[in-house]
């Protein structure tokens, strides 16, 4: 069984930057891809409620179940990336505020998402 390497001996700038560019690519990617989803679904939706075809037989429950699922993992990496930062780097990165942030943006996010897939189920 191979032996796990020490952390690399980093500055406090180096680490602090680490830090923040990942977290930044990490925030980006979920917003991206909320963004572009976002817009599938206003064409899936179509105008006056008409459903349009787009992406063969997806629908708007299916893309809002998929998103859900997108953003728990999404919150869960960039849980762990924030604690394996902590806990390598930076003590005081990534603490209650940031758990806070992070799990409040996945709860509306997660929520707006099964809002619109439940809505689109009930016909509402």
């Amino acid at each position: 069984m191979q032996k796990l390497q020490e952390p690399a001996q980093l500055t406090l700038k180096d680490a602090f930057d680490l830090y923040e560019d990942g977290k930044h690519r990490r925030y980006s990617l979920l917003f991206s891809v909320h963004g572009g989803a976002f817009a599938i679904a206003k064409l899936l939706a179509g105008e006056s409620g008409k459903s349009a075809a787009v992406l063969g037989d997806l629908t708007l429950a299916q893309l809002s179940l998929g998103m859900v699922v997108f953003t728990v993992v999404m919150v869960w990496d960039i849980w762990s990336f924030g604690e394996k930062m902590r806990t390598s780097y930076l003590e005081d990165a990534f603490g209650p505020r940031g758990k806070a942030v992070l799990l409040s943006l996945g709860i509306l996010l997660c929520l707006g998402w099964l809002l619109v897939g439940a809505r689109r189920l009930t016909g509402a």
